[in-house]
């Protein structure tokens, strides 16, 4: 191996100097994986589904810069509030914005900002239609998914643990988009790996079934959900459906964009709303939403001489042998709640309630840190949320309390202290027993519960090509948690330095350090200590030709708790290639890992075939290849095929529990067929 990484090493020495002297026009490929690298905090538990929806919605169909209203304009996951501001007040001021070049003379614009929008936006009109003529577009997705390698929990012998399904992953969706009226309306259908199809008990066939359907309109009623959905208000301390806000090189970025309700066509098999949904404008600048839902959640529940109870919500959406079928749809959820939004200029201020209540009831277990979990079959949750702009400054916040008398604020600021500099606070405090189900605003666990901290970043252009961006985050919890027996308190700062001297070359320098506190139990006491993790990244994208882009990547992670030192690297190489002759594109990656622990694995988004994600975490020692292709049959049918493979070094087996394989390598290939009618 040391002479593979030597040689992989020299390589990628000569590809770079090559890159950094090529000055040739590049185009930007495949911008889904910098979208997420840039706006959440990497971690392969977390669920991308919803967010990859949104990224190809905009690829597909890009915002027109200069028609886009406001509303338009927060759809572009790079821009804050100031920029969306400052490009509307430009735009009322000098006329239509005649190149993305232009985009640089804005406040708070840098070169870098104009090349992430770029593959976003249009500056002329999309609508080629007539003001009456009826647009139709529908799509249907057909996808399959399959190991290679046999886990040990279709071999267990264990009736209840035994995998009841094949080892095939079955995915349909269907939409369809009518422009007069709006409507859209469709279906998601999903069977995992494991789960049975048509057998074993499930003649249901797929395990999980979604449907949607949505009407927009200009009236009283500007819009009508029926089926699935999420909803997304405020800075998210009551109501956050879909994935958080987490610290990451968007560090002036942090300031929820109000959403509101969407269909929901993720497969995620919890987080989304079942039931109606009504938005109405009863007055002028004013949006009132009021919607109900009833579904069955996954949960682990036990009995007293009394009833039954539920000890904990599982979001798996697992259902592969009887242990995990028996948890199935355990938990009875029936959720109503409301919005009131006054939009006046410059000022918004809004209303949110949600009422949730659980059959059976809700029963943590009883541990010292658990005293403050919510118990019981309700609770509901208020809160006022607020965003203004004073000139420079745009200030947001919210305000929430839950059922328990459990308070949660957030406030912060986004100042443009100069046009080359952008500066923004964060305060956020969540009572210990403060409980809402729903919630997604910007913390640093997650769960908006029992935690207080302080957040600054600042985005700064120095000079023309070069960007820095940096924050501090302190932050404490003043109970326990399941991690640590006591209160602790902790620390993350990160600094990015990025150089884009054309639009074909980028290159960025990133370090990152975290330091918190969790138990160690190898004394008879367990208590916390303090720990510490680092991650230190270089980072080369470049298109040395007008087809090809390739990306360069090296990182260092080291992890040090006590006398405990470790060390892990992670070198690989993508290339993306799109063929002159052929309706044919092409990306592949070789990576080598090296890890002396769990504690210093590293996360790198992957690319994937359409709609799909992968986000290993690569730790312990070997090597990663993958190679993902996109065959355009006709303008109405394009096939997306993917395999990827691991080896990993001085180990007879991969994974753990009923996943674990035998061996040293695992594989895995995935096939997607896209229809357009």
């Amino acid at each position: 191996m040391n002479a593979i990484t030597k040689l992989f090493a020299f390589v990628l020495l000569i590809l770079i100097s090559k890159i950094i002297f090529s000055q040739n026009k590049a185009v930007q490929n495949d911008l889904t994986e910098k979208i997420i690298e840039q706006i959440t905090d990497l971690d392969e538990n977390l669920d991308y589904s919803s967010l990859l929806d949104e990224i190809n919605t905009l690829l597909e169909s890009p915002v027109n810069l200069n028609e886009a209203n406001e509303d338009d304009l927060k759809k572009l996951y790079f821009l804050n509030q100031n920029q969306i501001k400052n490009l509307l007040d430009y735009r009322l001021k000098y006329g239509p914005i005649l190149s993305i070049y232009e985009l640089q003379l804005l406040p708070g614009f840098s070169m870098e900002t104009a090349r992430n929008i770029a593959p976003l936006i249009s500056l002329q009109s999309q609508s080629l239609l007539k003001p009456n003529q009826k647009y139709k577009d529908e799509t249907l997705l057909l996808k399959l998914e399959k190991n290679f390698e046999k886990e040990y929990g279709y071999k267990s012998e264990n009736t209840d643990s035994k995998f009841l399904g094949d080892a095939f992953k079955y995915y349909i969706r269907y939409r369809k988009n009518i422009n007069l009226p709006a409507i859209t309306y469709g279906f998601t259908a999903e069977k995992d790996k494991g789960e049975p199809f048509f057998q074993n008990g499930n003649s249901k066939g797929f395990d999980f079934y979604s449907a949607h359907a949505q009407y927009k309109s200009d009236g009283f009623i500007r819009q009508i959900n029926l089926g699935d959905y999420h909803v997304k208000f405020g800075q998210g301390l009551n109501i956050g459906n879909g994935m958080g806000n987490s610290k990451s090189s968007a560090t002036t970025q942090n300031a929820k964009k109000y959403q509101g309700t969407k269909a929901y066509i993720s497969s995620n098999e919890n987080q989304f709303f079942r039931g109606i949904s009504i938005i109405t404008s009863p007055i002028p600048n004013t949006e009132l939403a009021v919607w109900g839902s009833y579904k069955h959640i996954d949960a682990s529940f036990e009995s007293d001489s009394l009833s039954s109870y539920v000890t904990s919500v599982i979001n798996t959406g697992l259902h592969r042998n009887r242990t995990e079928i028996r948890k199935k749809h355990a938990l009875k959820e029936q959720v109503t709640g409301s919005y009131f939004i006054i939009d006046m200029s410059n000022f918004e201020i809004g209303m949110s309630f949600l009422h949730n209540q659980f059959s059976p009831e809700l029963k943590s277990e009883s541990k010292a840190h658990n005293r403050y979990s919510f118990n019981g079959n309700q609770n509901y949750n208020f809160s006022i949320s607020y965003q203004t702009y004073m000139d420079k400054i745009h200030l947001f916040g919210e305000s929430a309390k839950s059922k328990s008398g459990g308070l949660a604020f957030l406030k912060g600021a986004n100042i443009l202290v100069h046009p080359q500099l952008t500066i923004e606070t964060i305060y956020r405090k969540f009572d210990k027993d403060y409980h809402a189900f729903y919630s997604g605003s910007f913390s640093e666990n997650g769960n908006n519960q029992n935690e207080e901290g302080f957040y600054i970043g600042m985005q700064l252009n120095p000079i023309p090509k070069w960007t820095l961006k940096a924050y501090y985050d302190q932050f404490k919890f003043p109970w326990l948690s399941y991690k640590s027996n006591a209160p602790t308190n902790g620390h993350e700062y990160f600094a990015h330095l990025e150089y884009t001297p054309s639009t074909n070359l980028s290159v960025y320098l990133r370090y990152k350090q975290e330091c918190k506190a969790d138990n160690i139990d190898s004394c008879k006491i367990v208590f916390p200590v303090k720990h510490r993790k680092s991650h230190l990244r270089f980072h080369v994208s470049s298109n040395p030709a007008e087809r090809l882009e390739i990306r360069n990547r090296l990182e260092f992670s080291e992890y040090r708790k006590l006398k405990q030192n470790n060390y892990g690297f992670l070198i690989y190489q993508d290339v993306f290639y799109q063929f002159k002759h052929l309706p044919l594109a092409m990306n592949l990656r070789y990576a080598l890992f090296d890890t002396d622990s769990y504690d210093t694995r590293i996360y790198a988004y992957e690319n994937n075939i359409l709609y799909a994600y992968s986000v290993p975490a690569y730790y312990y020692k070997g090597s990663r290849f993958y190679i993902n292709l996109n065959y355009k049959i006709s303008p109405d049918l394009s096939c997306y095929a993917r395999y990827s493979f691991t080896k990993y070094a001085n180990t007879s087996s991969v994974g753990s529990g009923l996943s674990e394989v035998q061996g040293d390598t695992k594989s895995e290939f995935n096939l997607l067929l896209k229809f357009r009618f």
